[in-house]
């Protein structure tokens, strides 16, 4: 199925080459919704996230003509997007240089899935977003493209600009704090259980 999509995004990226602006609003509206919930992992500020989606669509249709066949059409759009919405980010913070090491990266839990969620799962969700927002941030966005994006680490480094093995490694690093964090704060809930 996966196979399907990117022969689906190659031709149209084939027809964007050309000048078709349907191809063009293809992109558009089959990545918006995720490069907007990226956005929000570096920035609350939505303005400059919608004004980053804009320029970036902005950018693809002027250099087209330039632009070469990506792998993967999306993670190149996810790459392109943080680039610019890293410079957007260093130009408003008035900073010399904004470099990946440094970026925040905001990491939550969907808010509908806490809804539907009994009680039990609810407070396993707060405890994984407590335990989520005590890494370091490299690891919070290489956690988050890989499990929330369904990312591959090849494609984790590709779009933070990393090594392969720098992709495993923040993962690897994450999901141990993770764990031993999680299994903590469960001992700790059970034992409070119990006592109560």
């Amino acid at each position: 199925m996966e196979n399907n999509a990117i022969n689906e995004d190659q031709q149209h990226w084939v027809a964007f080459q050309m000048g078709d602006k349907d191809a063009l609003a293809y992109f558009f509206n089959t990545s918006i919704e995720n490069l907007y919930n990226y956005g929000l992992k570096f920035t609350q500020d939505e303005g400059v996230i919608e004004d980053t989606i804009q320029d970036l669509f902005i950018c693809l249709w002027t250099t087209r003509n330039r632009l070469s066949m990506p792998v993967s059409a999306r993670n190149y759009l996810l790459k392109a997007f943080r680039n610019l919405l890293f410079r957007k980010l260093s130009r408003s913070r008035k900073m010399s240089k904004y470099t990946s090491e440094y970026v925040f990266f905001d990491l939550e839990l969907s808010a509908e899935a806490s809804c539907i969620e009994v009680e039990q799962q609810i407070i396993l969700d707060r405890r994984l977003e407590y335990a989520l927002c005590q890494l370091p941030h490299r690891q919070k966005e290489a956690i988050y493209l890989r499990f929330f994006e369904n990312a591959s680490y090849e494609k984790i480094a590709e779009v933070m600009d990393t090594t392969v093995r720098a992709s495993y490694k923040n993962v690897f690093r994450g999901l141990c704090y993770l764990r031993e964090t999680l299994v903590i704060m469960i001992f700790y809930y059970l034992f409070w259980k119990m006592l109560s």
